[in-house]
């Protein structure tokens, strides 16, 4: 049986997620204290064992900077004995109409291995880049070291940095913003700054043994190689591993620079999105999703169901991917059925590519 979870469920999901992810007992701890929203979250249920889950989180998402309801999915899991039997299909078609009741417009995440959400309508939206190498800088002796108390003064530097300047980013409120620093201190991570007269970089970090990793590092446009070196001289010849914006142009110093796509989207109400977009096109389309009903149609770019010709049809999952700028109409053609040639050319000058990030991943 398939549901929506209840408080009640906290357990089998942490249980299910310990399985499959082998994250610390004081992350999850932290993790189903904090995060568990059952209201938003499925599971998949055998003989009163959860066998299959996933979980939503409810967040405001920026998208070519309007802000939409919408939800981040993470934990998104089958028991290793239980796998190949359809069960990902049954609660991920479940989950995304849950959403849409719930009033989210888009889900958004950045899993493992992101192929296997294409069967879902769920495609890359966002890239991330990632300066991995050992350090090629000074030794220092001294760094400054924000402490928790003090995490509230980076809130702004996000939403300027992040949340107002990349299509697909949470814009995360305050109080998200300090429960994803204590995400990240809940197992062990630190937080270090660079500032002149004021704060112009932080990088959450992680130290082992034989690596460092920052997954989440943030400077103002000028400051990035202050941020990195930083970072590295930290790292004091260990392996550094720190994900940044994919547009951040920086010093070759710091050994390679890989960039890969790393967050996917999903659609849940294509009406609402246009809605909310309020992309001025007379040119309707059709719309097809094998996931929510609702969605196939076609529509106005006022959001409105009509009964007109469409200039072109395509899937919604592909269609996000152009509304939020990660790639444009033309670069995704071959999933495109052009039934107008001029309203196509419309609706991809309406819709140019721009930058596209996502940090969380749950």
């Amino acid at each position: 049986m398939v549901r929506i979870a209840n408080e009640n469920d906290a357990d089998g999901f942490y249980h299910l997620w310990k399985l499959c992810f082998g994250d610390s007992d004081r992350f999850c701890n932290w993790l189903f204290e904090n995060r568990f929203f059952p209201d938003y979250s499925v599971c998949l249920e055998n003989n009163g064992e959860i066998l299959s889950a996933m979980q939503g989180v409810p967040y405001t998402i920026r998208v070519r900077g309007k802000d939409l309801e919408g939800a981040m999915l993470c934990g998104v899991s089958t028991h290793p004995e239980h796998r190949q039997k359809g069960y990902m299909r049954k609660i991920f078609t479940f989950e995304m109409n849950l959403l849409r009741q719930k009033g989210a417009l888009l889900a958004v995440h950045t899993p493992a291995v992101l192929e296997s959400y294409f069967a879902y309508g769920h495609y890359p939206v966002a890239d991330a880049a990632y300066i991995e190498g050992k350090s090629k800088v000074e030794k220092r002796d001294e760094f400054i070291i924000l402490e928790k108390s003090q995490w509230e003064l980076l809130f702004p530097f996000y939403e300027a940095n992040i949340a107002k300047s990349y299509s697909g980013a949470i814009r995360r409120t305050k109080y998200e913003f300090l429960r994803r620093c204590e995400d990240y201190a809940s197992d062990g991570g630190k937080c270090i700054v660079i500032q002149d007269t004021k704060i112009q970089g932080y990088a959450f970090y992680y130290e082992m043994e034989n690596q460092l990793i920052c997954p989440e590092a943030v400077a103002n446009p000028d400051f990035y190689n202050a941020l990195l070196e930083e970072i590295f001289a930290l790292a004091n010849g260990r392996e550094v591993s720190v994900k940044l914006p994919p547009d951040i142009d920086t010093a070759q110093q710091f050994s390679s620079k890989k960039r890969c796509p790393k967050g996917v989207a999903g659609v849940c109400n294509i009406g609402g999105i246009l809605k909310k977009m309020e992309i001025s096109c007379p040119y309707p389309i059709e719309i097809s999703d094998p996931i929510v009903p609702e969605n196939n149609g076609i529509f106005s770019f006022n959001g409105t169901k009509k009964i007109a010709k469409p200039a072109i049809k395509i899937d919604a999952g592909h269609f996000l991917g152009v509304i939020m700028g990660y790639v444009s109409l033309e670069e995704v053609k071959p999933f495109v059925t052009i039934f107008n040639q001029d309203g196509y050319e419309f609706i991809n000058q309406a819709l140019p590519k721009c930058k596209c990030y996502i940090i969380d991943e749950y």
